[in-house]
C-alpha cells in the first residue's frame, strides 16, 4: 500500500518510507528482505515436521490418530504451498514465463547451512506449488475433524482455507475455470451490520475463512505498521491513508469507516475539504483495542469471502461471462454499500479495470494492491497515478510509476545473493 498509492505521508513521520514512497527498491532494504527470509522460515518449520511426520505417522496404531496425523500433514504442506506461492508473486517476474525464474522450491531440511541453491523455473514453481495445495486437499478432506481438540477452525488451515489459498493460486497462474470452481462456494458476505467485526472485534464472522492469530503477549500487530503508539489523532501515525484512496468511498459504504477512522469519532481522522493538504486521514483497519488484547491487537484475517467473490468475478470475466461477472461485482457492493446498479462490461479490459477498482477498495490494507497492480494493471495499461496531494505529503519527486515497471517485481534480496553465487537476480536490479 504504500509504494502504490493507497498511503500519503503520516501527521507524525520522522520519515519512514521515504524511499518506498519514491518508488526506491533496493535489494538490502527490508520491504524485500523480511518477505524473502520469514516465507523461507515458515517452509523451513513446515520442512522439519514434515520430516518428523513421515517418522512418526508409521507408529500411529489408532484411526483418530492418523486422521489428525494427516490433518497436521495437510495443514504443513498448504502453509508450504502458500509460502512458495508467495514468494513466487513477489519474486517471479512473469508468472507465464515458465522456463524463466521462478524461487527455490525447498521441500527438504538442508545439511548444511552452507549449501546454496539456484532458483527453479516458473514453470517447476508452479508444478511444485500445485502439487502441494493437491496433496494438502486430498489429505484434509471435507470436514476438519480435529477442530473440536484445536479450538477455533478459522486459526488453522481448515478444508476451506486450504481451498481459498488453492483459488488465489488459480486465478494468479491463469487457470480460470479452477479459480471459478474452487470461490463459488466461498463468496460468503457478512452483512453491512457485521461486517466491521471482521477488522474491529474479532468476534465470529461467517465471512473469515482464515486468521493468524494475535494476543495479548505478541508483539506483532497491524496497527503498529502505522502508529507508534495507537489508532487514534494522538497515537503518532507516521503513515495515513490517501486521499485518492478516501474518495473513492462514498458516504453510505461500510468499508469507509472500517478502512478510515471516522471524523464522527474522538480522535478520529480530521477532513478540512476534498484533497486538503490539511487532511489527517487515519487508518482504520486492524486499529485494535479488543478486550483482552492490547490497544494495536487484532487478528488478521488472511482468506475471507470478499476476496473469493473477487476471484469470482475476475474468473467469470477472463471467461467470458460478463453478465456473470458483472452480477459478483454487485452482489459485493450491495453488501457493503446496500444498493448499486449492475454495472456493464463490454470488454474484458472495461470488466477488469472494474474489478481492479473493487479490489482496491474491499481490500485496502490487507496486502493485494501491489500485487493486483502488477498482475492486473499491466495487462490493461494502468499504473501508479497518485494523487498530487498525497504525493505532495510525501515531497516525492514522482508520483507515477507506469505499468509493467521492472519495480513491480521485488530484487532477490542482498542476504541472498551474498550467500548464494548460483541465485540470479532480477532485472532492473
Amino acid at each position: 500500500d504504500l509504494f502504490t498509492d493507497n498511503m500519503k505521508r503520516g501527521e507524525s513521520s520522522s520519515g519512514q518510507g521515504n524511499s518506498e514512497y519514491n518508488f526506491i527498491l533496493q535489494p538490502n532494504t527490508q520491504f524485500p528482505g523480511t518477505l524473502w527470509s520469514n516465507r523461507y522460515g515458515v517452509i523451513n518449520f513446515s520442512n522439519r515436521v514434515l520430516r518428523a511426520w513421515d517418522r512418526i505417522y508409521p507408529t500411529l496404531t489408532t484411526d483418530s490418530d492418523r486422521v489428525a496425523a494427516n490433518e497436521i500433514k495437510a495443514q504443513l504442506l498448504a502453509f508450504r504451498a502458500l509460502c512458495h506461492f508467495e514468494l513466487l508473486s513477489y519474486f517471479a517476474e512473469d508468472y507465464t514465463a515458465l522456463d524463466q525464474p521462478g524461487v527455490i522450491l525447498m521441500d527438504f531440511v538442508p545439511d548444511n547451512i552452507l549449501d546454496v541453491y539456484p532458483r527453479n523455473t516458473v514453470g517447476e514453481s508452479w508444478a511444485f506449488i500445485n502439487n502441494d495445495i493437491e496433496e494438502a486437499t486430498n489429505l484434509m478432506g471435507a470436514t476438519f475433524d480435529s477442530a473440536s481438540a484445536f479450538g477455533a477452525e478459522t486459526f488453522f488451515l481448515n478444508p476451506r482455507a486450504i481451498k481459498a489459498i488453492h483459488a488465489r493460486i488459480a486465478l494468479f497462474q491463469g487457470d480460470n475455470e479452477l479459480a471459478l470452481s474452487l470461490s463459488d462456494d466461498l463468496d460468503v458476505l457478512s452483512t453491512r451490520t457485521d461486517f466491521p467485526s471482521i477488522f474491529i472485534a474479532d468476534t465470529p464472522n461467517t465471512e473469515v475463512i482464515f486468521s493468524l492469530s494475535r494476543l495479548q503477549q505478541d508483539d506483532i500487530s497491524i496497527a503498529g505498521l502505522f502508529y507508534a503508539n495507537g489508532a487514534s489523532i494522538d497515537g503518532s501515525p507516521f503513515y495515513e491513508a490517501s486521499n485518492e484512496l478516501y474518495n473513492l468511498y462514498t458516504s453510505n459504504d461500510v468499508r469507509r469507516d472500517v478502512t478510515v477512522l471516522s471524523d464522527e469519532i474522538e480522535g478520529g481522522s480530521v477532513i478540512e475539504g476534498e484533497n486538503s493538504p490539511s487532511n489527517i486521514i487515519l487508518i482504520g483497519k486492524y486499529r485494535g483495542g479488543v478486550e483482552g488484547k492490547s490497544s494495536r491487537m487484532n487478528d488478521f484475517k488472511m482468506l475471507r469471502g470478499g476476496e473469493m467473490k473477487l476471484i469470482k468475478a475476475e474468473a467469470q470475466a477472463r471467461l467470458g461471462d460478463f453478465a456473470g461477472a458483472a452480477t459478483s461485482v454487485r452482489e459485493l457492493r450491495v453488501a457493503r454499500i446496500g444498493s448499486a446498479p449492475l454495472p456493464t462490461y463490454g470488454s474484458l479490459e472495461v470488466a477488469l479495470t472494474d474489478i481492479l477498482l473493487e479490489r482496491r477498495k474491499e481490500l485496502a490494507f490487507e496486502g493485494h494492491r501491489y500485487l493486483d497492480l502488477k498482475r492486473i494493471g499491466q495487462e490493461i495499461g494502468l499504473g501508479i497515478d497518485r494523487n498530487d496531494v498525497d504525493c505532495a505529503s510525501f515531497q516525492a519527486t514522482n508520483c507515477n510509476l507506469p505499468a509493467g515497471d521492472y519495480r513491480f517485481t521485488l530484487p532477490i534480496p542482498r542476504t541472498e545473493t551474498a550467500a548464494n553465487p548460483t541465485i540470479i537476480q532480477n532485472t532492473g536490479y
